[in-house]
C-alpha cells in the first residue's frame, strides 16, 4: 500500500512483491581477529527456543505518576551509572507539570477545487440522487469505485493528486490503496461529504512504519457519531457491536480484545479480505492522519506499542482521542507532551504514565528510578514477537540458538559464513568479525504461499549489520540495519513466500563485528488477532483508555 507519508526516510523495509497488490509503506539498534571462511554440512536439526524474558538492555520505561511530586532519575549503566537526567514531575489530577510540551498546529486539508469537483461529478454520471442520506452517498461511492475494474499492482501511482490518480486508474495503469483512498476522498467531497485519508500499519520498528501498511478513509457523519471508517480497497466498513466505527475506535477495540467485524456487500470484497496476506484487522494497530501530502503526520500513540520517531518534528504524536475524533476542517491544534531531557533521551506523557525513551544513536540502554514506586521496562520488540506468536510456533531455522557447533571451525552447525571473515566464535552465540561483505546465513525450507516472520537477538560491537529474511527467487524481502549496541531484538515484517525457501542472513556492509544469540523464523499464526489480544502487555492505567 502507499503510505500516507511517502517522503519519509526508511531504514528498515521490504522490497517490492508483485503479489502484495495492496501494500507498500512509504518501515535495531543491532571483535575478534582470525582469518578463515567456512562451508557447513547440510544435515538438518530442528530446535525451538522458548522465551520468558528478553535479557536485552531496556531503552523504554513506563513510570506511573500518582498525585503529587515524582522525582525521575535516568542513568547509563554502560558508563558506570553516570546520571543522564534528573527532574521532578508534579501531577495535580489531570494537570501535569515539569515535562516538556509544545503547542502544535496542523494546517487544514486543501479543499477540492471547483473544477475537480465538477470533473468527478461528471464521472459519477448521476450515481448520487438528492434523496440519498450522507451514509448512503458514502456507501454508493465506495461501491462504485470498487467496481471500476482497476489494476491493483506494483508499483502503483506515485501521484498524490486525486484527479491524476483517477485518470491513471481509468487508463489501466496500476494503483494501490493510497491512490484509492485519495480518489475516494475526492469523490466524497465532490458530493458534499467531509472526508479524510487514514494511514494504518501493523508495526513500527525503530521509530519508522514497517512495510505492512494500508490506507483507507473516514467520512464525517455526525448523525452516526462522527468519523466512520470506509475502505475503498476492500470495499467494506467495520463494525463494533454492530455499529460502524472510526479507525481509532477499531484500534481501541482491537487492543482491548473486542470483536471487530467487516461488512461487505459482494463476494469479491469477501474474497479480498479472506485472501489478504495478513488479517486486515492487524493493520489497525497503528493509526495516523496526514492532512496534506508530504506535510505533518498526526499519530495516535498507544503506550503498549513503540511510538514513531521522537526527533522528527513533522511527526506529531498524541494520545487524547478528542484530538482525532473532532471535526478538523480548520486544521488541528493541540499540545504535544513530549521532549528531550538529555541528548537522545526523551520523555513522553501518555495519560498518567510518563515514558522515558532512549533514542541515542549507539549503545542504547538506560536505568530509570522513580521516587514514588516501581517502573516498568517496555520491551517493544519482544512484546511484538510474543503478540504475533513467534515464541509458541515451530522454529523453521535449524540450530537457531547456535547450541550445536563445529568443534574445529568456530561455526555453529547448519550455518554458513562467507566473505572476508577474520574471526569466528560460538561462545554465547555465533560471533563474527569481518571486513566489508562478511556474512552469516542459512537457507531454510518453507511452504510456498504462506506468511512468515523472523525474530533475532543480536549484539553489534562495531560497524553496522544488515539483517534480512528474503525470498530471493521472487524478490520478496524484509530487512533492516542494526547499529552498535550491547544487545537488541528485531522482528521482521510479514513476508509471503513463493519459492519454497528463505535466505536468512546477517551481513557487514563495512568492517565490523557482531554476535547473534537466537534466530527464529515461524509461520504467521492463522489466529494472529486472538494471539495478539491474549498477549498484549498491561502498562498500569494505559490500557483503560
Amino acid at each position: 500500500m502507499l503510505t500516507l507519508k511517502q517522503a519519509l526516510p526508511i531504514t528498515n523495509g521490504r522490497s517490492l512483491n508483485p503479489r502484495l497488490i495492496f501494500g507498500l509503506s512509504g518501515l535495531l539498534i543491532l571483535t575478534i581477529t582470525f582469518a578463515a571462511g567456512y562451508e557447513l554440512s547440510e544435515h538438518r536439526q530442528s530446535k525451538r527456543a522458548l522465551f520468558v524474558t528478553s535479557g536485552v538492555p531496556p531503552t523504554d520505561f513506563a513510570v506511573p505518576l500518582p498525585e503529587g511530586s515524582t522525582k525521575i532519575t535516568i542513568t547509563d549503566p554502560q558508563q558506570g551509572n553516570i546520571q543522564l537526567a534528573s527532574f521532578t514531575v508534579q501531577r495535580n489530577t489531570n494537570s501535569v507539570a515539569g515535562i516538556p510540551q509544545e503547542e502544535r498546529f496542523i494546517a487544514p486539508r486543501l479543499p477540492l477545487s471547483l473544477d475537480d469537483a465538477r470533473f468527478f461529478r461528471h464521472e459519477l454520471a448521476g450515481l448520487i440522487v438528492s434523496s440519498d442520506s450522507p451514509w448512503q452517498r458514502a456507501s454508493r461511492l465506495r461501491n462504485w469505485l470498487a467496481t471500476r475494474g482497476y489494476a491493483a499492482a506494483m508499483p502503483g501511482s506515485m501521484t498524490r493528486v486525486p484527479r491524476e490518480a483517477y485518470l491513471q486508474m481509468r487508463e489501466g495503469r496500476p494503483i494501490l490503496c493510497g491512490n484509492l483512498a485519495d480518489i475516494y476522498v475526492a469523490l466524497c467531497e465532490s458530493e458534499g461529504l467531509i472526508a479524510r485519508t487514514v494511514g494504518l500499519s501493523l508495526m513500527v520498528r525503530d521509530g519508522t512504519f514497517g512495510t505492512d501498511t494500508h490506507a483507507g478513509a473516514e467520512i464525517w457523519l455526525p448523525e452516526m457519531g462522527g468519523w466512520i471508517y470506509q475502505d475503498p480497497t476492500f470495499d467494506c466498513y467495520w463494525t463494533i457491536n454492530g455499529r460502524p466505527a472510526s479507525a481509532l475506535q477499531i484500534h481501541k477495540a482491537l487492543m482491548n480484545g473486542q470483536e471487530i467485524k467487516p461488512v461487505v456487500e459482494s463476494a469479491r470484497s469477501e474474497s479480498l479480505l479472506k485472501n489478504y496476506y495478513i488479517d486486515p484487522r492487524l493493520l489497525f494497530r497503528h493509526v495516523s492522519y496526514e492532512y496534506r501530502p508530504g506535510g505533518p503526520l498526526l499519530y495516535y500513540v498507544d503506550g503498549r506499542m513503540e511510538p514513531l520517531n521522537m526527533r522528527d518534528r513533522n511527526w506529531f504524536q498524541a494520545d487524547d482521542s478528542n484530538i482525532f475524533e473532532q471535526l478538523d476542517q480548520n486544521g488541528n491544534r493541540f499540545v504535544e507532551r513530549k521532549g528531550e531531557v538529555a541528548p537522545g533521551i526523551f520523555v513522553q506523557l501518555i495519560g498518567d504514565v510518563l515514558f522515558i525513551r532512549d533514542r541515542r544513536e549507539q549503545n542504547r540502554g538506560i536505568r530509570v528510578r522513580s521516587s514514588t514506586g516501581a517502573v516498568q521496562a517496555c520491551s517493544y520488540e519482544h512484546w511484538r514477537a510474543q503478540e504475533l506468536g513467534v515464541f509458541i510456533s515451530k522454529n523453521l531455522v535449524r540450530n537457531g540458538s547456535f547450541e550445536l557447533t563445529d568443534m574445529n571451525g568456530g561455526i555453529a552447525d547448519q550455518w554458513t559464513v562467507s566473505g572476508p571473515v577474520e574471526a569466528l566464535t560460538t561462545l554465547g552465540g555465533q560471533g563474527m568479525g569481518a571486513q566489508s561483505g562478511g556474512k552469516l546465513s542459512q537457507r531454510i525450507i518453507v511452504e510456498p504461499g504462506k506468511r512468515y516472520l523472523m525474530y533475532a537477538k543480536l549484539s553489534v560491537s562495531r560497524g553496522t549489520v544488515t539483517w534480512s529474511l528474503a525470498d530471493g527467487a521472487k524478490g520478496m524481502e524484509s530487512h533492516g540495519t542494526v547499529r552498535p549496541t550491547q544487545m537488541t531484538e528485531i522482528v521482521s515484517d510479514v513476508v509471503e513466500n513463493h519459492s519454497g525457501y528463505f535466505d536468512v542472513s546477517f551481513e557487514l556492509p563495512e568492517a565490523g563485528g557482531f554476535r547473534v544469540m537466537n534466530v527464529i523464523v515461524t509461520e504467521l499464526d492463522s489466529n494472529a488477532v486472538l494471539q495478539m489480544q491474549r498477549s498484549l502487555p498491561a502498562i498500569e492505567t494505559i490500557a483503560r483508555r
